[in-house]
């Protein structure tokens, strides 16, 4: 067992949420909602900042003929990018999480501002004109 199959299919859990909620098997207050979907827009940002850095990593200065610096700057490289277990790939992955957690947040109050403005456009079609 190698240490991602440890992990839990975060995606396919925020998956299996939505469908759930599409099913109408759970329902989220749409003011919590709101601010589950304001924190990850808040998370969201704050791991781009980190992917942008992670890209300077592999735009890295010659580290001198050394073969042990070479060497150094290789193993360096290869945590930033390149393998399946790099930070790129484990940052995207961490992107794609919070993507899938929006979609069922946004679901909740983007359904009740679709019903508020329905609700609104019955009123004012029912409304005597004066």
């Amino acid at each position: 067992m190698t240490v991602t199959d440890a992990q839990p299919n975060l995606i396919a859990h925020w998956q299996e949420l939505n469908a759930r909620a599409d099913a109408g098997t759970i329902t989220i207050p749409p003011d919590v909602a709101a601010n589950c979907d304001a924190a990850c827009v808040t998370y969201l940002a704050h791991l781009q900042k980190m992917q942008a850095q992670a890209a300077q990593l592999g735009e890295f200065q010659d580290w001198g003929d050394l073969k042990s610096a070479q060497d150094l700057r290789d193993r360096f490289l290869k945590k930033a990018t390149g393998t399946d277990r790099s930070l790129d790939v484990i940052l995207q992955q961490h992107i794609d999480v919070i993507e899938s957690m929006r979609m069922l947040f946004r679901r909740y109050f983007d359904e009740t501002e679709a019903a508020d403005a329905q609700t609104s456009a019955n009123i004012t079609a029912l409304t005597p004109k004066n």
